[in-house]
């Protein structure tokens, strides 16, 4: 099998641009720090053309928006595989919005498969199997490693010969507009605002089991993590689980023995800045109902 080419200067970036230019159909996937930042961003995004895989390094190219050009050209069909999260990313930081796609998870959906994961899907057609080493990883960690590489460009490189085989069944099948159809609707989605709820802490299981006192104290804790996440970029999760705040309201421990009794406080609570800060806002005067508090 081919090696994928890395793509992380400006004078690679312009060569690959116009070799895709000249293509009809490209296959693209994108990898971001969803999973760990707050403010999510592209991280790595792969391509494959009928002449090699290429994996592409936004975060060492000085602009990559000029593959927007690419991405926009209705006279070059992009293939992806559940390509929502995908374009979402693309769209807020391609600021572009990519035309005359072809979903291969949407087509596989049409054709009545029930299985829709890429890796079932690349198994049950071409007997591949796909390595979910690195499905989690940071993707904004650097330097990339080979076998993470290797990983990357198998997410396009079967997408050309996937597209071909779903494209003449649903042509076959007299379903080749609806799925067009489908396609356009995935391309002309909005992309969404992260919108903090400050009540969506009810929504934390073990919540409701809470008393009146606990439940305020876990509301102010989901609001601090909020701001923590913020400030640190980093996901919410990564700040304090769920599972964590909901023991802090429940406990609400006064001092710093207390707190470190916790279970799943993180290390950089342990008799730190962050930990007397958060002692702080646990001892705020939680059993004074709101509307009555100074």
């Amino acid at each position: 099998m081919r090696h994928a080419i890395l793509i992380e200067s400006q004078p690679d970036f312009q060569q690959l641009l116009r070799k895709l230019a000249e293509s009809t159909h490209v296959a693209i996937d994108t990898e971001s720090n969803s999973f760990y930042a707050y403010f999510e961003r592209v991280c790595l995004i792969q391509i494959s053309v009928e002449e090699g895989d290429f994996v592409l390094d936004p975060l060492a190219i000085d602009d990559v928006r000029p593959l927007g050009e690419i991405l926009e050209n209705e006279g070059i069909e992009k293939i992806f595989h559940a390509a929502s999260n995908d374009l979402i990313g693309i769209k807020r930081d391609l600021k572009c919005c990519a035309k005359n796609i072809f979903d291969t998870a949407v087509a596989a959906k049409l054709l009545g498969r029930k299985k829709l994961g890429l890796a079932s899907i690349l198994s049950e057609t071409f007997g591949v199997t796909l390595n979910k080493k690195w499905q989690r990883h940071d993707w904004a960690k650097r330097p990339l490693q080979p076998e993470q590489i290797s990983y990357a460009r198998l997410d396009t490189h079967y997408l050309l010969p996937l597209r071909h085989l779903l494209a003449e069944d649903l042509t076959a099948k007299g379903l080749w507009q609806e799925a067009k159809d489908a396609f356009e609707k995935i391309c002309t989605q909005e992309v969404q605002e992260k919108v903090f709820q400050p009540n969506g802490f009810i929504h934390i299981k073990g919540a409701h089991t809470l008393n009146s006192k606990s439940k305020r104290i876990l509301k102010d804790l989901y609001r601090y993590r909020e701001q923590e996440a913020k400030r640190r970029n980093r996901a919410p999760f990564r700040v304090l689980s769920n599972e964590t705040l909901v023991r802090l309201a429940l406990n609400h421990p006064s001092n710093m023995q207390e707190l470190a009794r916790i279970k799943g406080l993180p290390r950089n609570y342990q008799n730190s800045k962050a930990a007397h800060g958060l002692l702080e806002l646990l001892r705020k005067p939680h059993n004074i109902p709101e509307d009555m508090r100074l």
